[in-house]
């Protein structure tokens, strides 16, 4: 990264070339973690108006040092900028707001309750409450599950653009993590339909034989998701208790939306 220097043209003259690679280096972030893909160097090139030989020397110290990831001549987001981002969200005030609305859905609904974000192609859980039942569904922080079996994930998926979910289903082997899982491209899409259409997902036995998920997305004030709020709970409870805890997770993601300075449009929904 270029360390900034005077400009030649002295105060009144362009901006100097420092402050202006530390641009492009924010920009490259923000466009690799919303396209939510791998993204060639042509693209990003494309994308952030910039020639291919000044974004190379960018690109070179951040996949050398984890904040970036190139594979197969394509980059996406490394280990080194999901633990800086984790390292603001812990310090930032939403997170204090996301415990106490993920510990009043816990008081309301018995169960365990989680806060779910993206990592390529699985989701990462950044915040989990358990229930204080005897019996329940028990999940770590940093666990991550695949995006086409998960609650979570399918939040996610529902709420990607045509073309990256094409790009999803063409890279990803969809491996059964149980007998439930849905593997078959053609029900997993009429299922990301439905649930675009519902505003939340429901998933019984697809990641774990005996444990249910119900999620739902979370927005930031950009219209664009924050992560998804999911309860985890057994098979059998989920099912007795599905309407009850459909409606108290849809008012607390509609909380966490709003305390992110999210504005639902008319219909009372994101932007898919």
């Amino acid at each position: 990264m270029s360390t900034a220097q005077p400009s030649r043209n002295g105060p009144a003259g362009h901006m100097s070339e420092g402050p202006r690679s530390v641009t492009r280096v924010l920009a490259i972030f923000d466009l690799v973690a919303q396209n939510n893909r791998r993204m060639t160097l042509s693209e990003l090139s494309s994308a952030l108006d910039s020639p291919k030989s000044s974004l190379l020397v960018l690109l070179r110290p951040l996949t050398e040092k984890g904040y970036l990831m190139r594979e197969n001549d394509t980059y996406f987001l490394g280990p080194r900028i999901l633990q800086f981002a984790q390292t603001i969200l812990a310090n930032h005030p939403f997170e204090s707001v996301l415990r106490g609305v993920m510990s009043d859905l816990v008081a309301r609904t018995g169960e365990t309750v989680l806060f779910a974000v993206r990592d390529g192609d699985h989701v990462v859980y950044s915040s989990v409450i358990d229930s204080p039942q005897p019996v329940r569904y028990v999940a770590q922080t940093g666990a991550n599950r695949p995006l086409f079996c998960s609650a979570s994930g399918l939040v996610m998926l529902a709420h990607d653009r045509p073309e990256d979910l094409d790009d999803y289903f063409r890279r990803t082997d969809l491996k059964p993590l149980t007998p439930n899982s849905v593997t078959d491209e053609r029900e997993l899409r009429r299922l990301i339909a439905q649930i675009r259409a519902d505003g939340y997902s429901s998933t019984a036995g697809t990641a774990h034989v005996d444990a249910a998920g119900i999620g739902l997305p979370v927005f930031r004030a950009d219209g664009l998701l924050a992560g998804a709020l999911v309860i985890g709970a057994p098979v059998e409870r989920a099912a007795r208790n599905r309407n009850h805890y459909v409606c108290a997770a849809r008012a607390s993601a509609e909380q966490l939306s709003t305390a992110l300075g999210h504005v639902p449009d008319r219909a009372g929904n994101g932007p898919h």
